[in-house]
């Protein structure tokens, strides 16, 4: 079920609306029925089991991890309940990657009945709700957090139907607590949420849906096209994947600010960044900060010797490429960056003074542009690996992106800019609103604006979505993730 479907709308209003007419103490149960509701029909119903099993195999081991009082007697439980969610993930998601056909596996297994009966598709947001499972795992077996006692409350943090589909990946320590407060339907934070879910339906159905026709396309069948068109493709798909991917955030915030809860921020402007370093502290922010708190630092982090340092950055950006999917074209794609991470590293002093820090931050227009301009080229190469279809398919497009001349730009000047007049409109009208956005929260700014101003402002929005939206419903990227 996509956020962006009029199904949707209605599941969610009927969500809302029972929410906010139950007794405070039992809306747990609205959330955990919407959310197992949300899973069937987004997936499987027949995949329901796993994330029970999932859930209940955490909420044992974290219990009995809160038993223990020594952290040496918690390990063995943490082991399990690691095997266990691993397992799963590792099962369903990376068993194709050896060959493995699902279909005829699950038909023999009796899950299913004759081999292609089964359909096989990835449980709805299994690597997501996997991690939020085992970051809660880690911080009760480290002391970080109590145990959630109630069986319920960890089953909603484990299938919370608005980060189920595609993040932000959260923390027991930051859904938790809030799972269990008392909220009341507050105007102001309606409003701004449903700000929040616009803007995130204009990036997905405007910006994304629009783009992705010529992207798929191109990225379809790539052998057909050479030069331009292979180059467009690529700067347009990064701009597909941010609008699309950020959009989802959005929207989920907002359907999770209605309810009263507050989500992780899952991105900050991250084509705006000056190196690799600072892209992914802006880019999918949730698994960033995971990897970095659960696999980097208890690799040793940057408490180790200098090689080491760069072994374990390494091997954080090929595992983050390989959570994405089963292929070798996401592993090149971490390893890529991986290796852009390191020779950033080696060629910036590592123990900058406080002086050059400033000098930095001073730096002129120009050389911040030519920063940020470089760093999306980086980005926006190592995209080619994330959206091919192949190894073969990703090194065709690298060997023939740039092999056009200026009869090719005649040409597409001549014959194409029309048709791709509203691409690059959408990407320049976005271009503008991330740099509006730089100073500060546009909703925010919007709503201190007079009420003519405002409203004006809304109804050209309106406008815009009505006229450039793309009807056909898409997939979002991350979903299938």
């Amino acid at each position: 079920m996509l956020l962006t479907t009029y199904k949707f709308a209605a599941f969610f209003f009927i969500i809302v609306v029972a929410y906010f007419v139950t007794p405070p103490r039992f809306r747990w149960i609205v959330l955990l029925a919407g959310s197992y509701y949300f899973f069937a029909v987004g997936g499987k119903p027949q995949y329901i089991p796993l994330i029970l099993l999932s859930t209940a195999v955490t909420y044992y081991c974290g219990l009995r991890m809160g038993a223990k009082e020594r952290r040496s007697g918690r390990g063995p439980l943490l082991a399990l309940s690691i095997l266990v969610n691993l397992g799963l993930l590792f099962f369903f998601k990376y068993l194709t990657i050896f060959g493995v056909n699902m279909d005829s596996l699950l038909s023999h297994m009796k899950i299913f009945g004759a081999a292609g009966e089964a359909g096989f598709l990835i449980p709805l947001g299994i690597s997501f709700y996997t991690l939020q499972t085992l970051s809660y795992l880690i911080d009760v077996y480290r002391g970080d957090i109590e145990p959630e006692r109630h069986f319920g409350y960890l089953a909603l943090y484990v299938c919370f139907f608005p980060t189920l589909l595609a993040g932000p990946i959260e923390r027991g320590s930051h859904l938790l607590p809030q799972l269990h407060g008392h909220y009341r339907f507050e105007y102001d934070r309606v409003t701004y949420a449903i700000k929040l879910f616009a803007w995130g339906l204009f990036l997905k159905i405007v910006v994304a849906d629009r783009l992705a026709i010529f992207v798929n396309q191109v990225y379809g069948d790539v052998r057909k096209f050479r030069g331009l068109p292979l180059l467009l493709a690529t700067i347009f798909f990064a701009v597909q994947l941010y609008s699309d991917f950020a959009g989802y955030t959005n929207m989920t915030r907002g359907c999770a600010m209605i309810l009263g809860y507050d989500l992780l921020e899952n991105f900050d402007k991250p084509y705006f960044s000056k190196n690799v370093r600072e892209f992914w502290r802006r880019w999918h922010i949730s698994l960033t900060s995971w990897l970095r708190d659960y696999l980097y630092i208890p690799l040793g982090g940057n408490q180790v010797s200098r090689w080491r340092v760069y072994v374990n950055v390494f091997i954080v950006f090929v595992l983050s490429g390989l959570w994405h999917g089963a292929s070798w074209t996401f592993v090149l794609w971490g390893a890529l960056h991986g290796l852009y991470y390191l020779v950033y590293m080696a060629v910036t002093q590592i123990t900058a003074s406080r002086r050059s820090e400033e000098a930095e931050r001073r730096e002129g227009r120009i050389l911040t542009a030519c920063k940020i301009v470089f760093t999306f080229i980086l980005v926006d190469l190592a995209w080619v690996f994330f959206r091919a279809n192949s190894v073969s398919d990703a090194l065709y497009v690298f060997r023939n992106m740039f092999a056009f001349g200026w009869s090719d730009l005649s040409h597409f000047f001549t014959s194409y800019f029309q048709g791709y007049g509203t691409y690059l409109l959408v990407i320049l009208f976005l271009f503008v609103v991330g740099l509006i956005g730089l100073r500060g929260s546009i909703i925010k700014r919007i709503g201190t604006l007079p009420i003519y101003v405002r409203w004006a402002i809304y109804y050209a929005f309106l406008f815009t979505m009505l006229i450039f939206a793309v009807t056909t419903t898409n997939q979002f990227i991350y979903a299938q993730f």
